[in-house]
């Protein structure tokens, strides 16, 4: 799905955004990638790096790509 289409379907359980690409294909994560949380505060889209269940602190204000922007293969996460 498209950036925006990931993002309105979110849920509370799937609060994240991901590109397909940035998993392998066990679903897993191959090195630390973002998981995106979409807000509308101050702290804009803040991404999350993750690798598997390890996590680093957040970062706001991710800003992506226009290859991020025109990807047709996001994705809802936890």
């Amino acid at each position: 799905m498209h950036i925006h289409e990931a993002i309105k379907a979110r849920t509370e359980d799937q609060p994240f955004i991901v590109r397909t690409s940035w998993l392998n294909d066990f679903g897993r994560y191959e090195k630390w990638v973002p998981k995106i949380l979409p807000t509308n505060s101050v702290l804009c889209c803040v991404a999350y790096a993750t690798l598997g269940e390890k996590a680093k602190d957040p970062c706001r204000g991710w800003q992506p790509s226009a290859r991020d922007l025109v990807a047709d293969y996001w994705e809802i996460t936890a």
